[in-house]
């Protein structure tokens, strides 16, 4: 992603936030002046491979507080264009207690919430990232997972065959057989 120095500068803000594999995708501040948005500190949404975060300064900049949005949490979005800006809808169940007072995301009843102020083309770019990690997660977890559950007495039987067949020899025997009873 080719970051103009404006969003390298958001961006190094919330680095240190950023889990091992995880990648910032899309970053999109609020408008200043369009309706939703905030004069003095607006608001800037990161999009990552695995969450959505949102960084909410708050006492002219003096303060801050992040939403962290996983995408598990998140049921639907939706995006309603504007005349002047992009305003994101989601859907994450038990999240409307999230923002206190005077946070980024509006929650109402069934854990609605909205984003506003966000610039077209960007809030188009946000959409279209979040469906595409809540599907990514959805195909992930509908993947079945192969185990193999082995028997102590199957394991020690392979070892004694591997040693009668001159494949490993008595000290390795006894070294994996110590290692298997470790385990179990």
């Amino acid at each position: 992603m080719i970051l103009d120095p404006t969003e390298q500068g958001e961006l190094d803000k919330i680095k240190h936030m950023l889990n091992a594999g995880e990648e910032v995708v899309v970053i999109a501040k609020q408008s200043r002046f369009k309706p939703g948005g905030s004069i003095t500190t607006p608001s800037t949404i990161f999009v990552t491979n695995k969450r959505l975060l949102i960084r909410n300064p708050t006492a002219l900049g003096l303060r801050e507080n992040v939403d962290d949005i996983t995408y598990d949490k998140i049921s639907s979005v939706k995006l309603e264009k504007g005349m002047f800006s992009s305003c994101i809808s989601l859907t994450a169940p038990g999240l409307s207690d999230m923002s206190r007072g005077f946070g980024v995301i509006r929650w109402g009843h069934g854990g609605r919430g909205e984003i506003d102020a966000i610039p077209k083309d960007k809030a188009e770019q946000i959409v279209n990232a979040i469906k595409k990690g809540v599907e990514l997660l959805k195909k992930e977890s509908q993947q079945p997972t192969v185990t193999q559950n082995f028997s102590l007495a199957d394991e020690l039987s392979k070892l004694a065959k591997l040693k009668e067949q001159g494949a490993i020899t008595e000290e390795e025997f006894s070294q994996m057989k110590k290692d298997l009873l470790a385990k179990k």
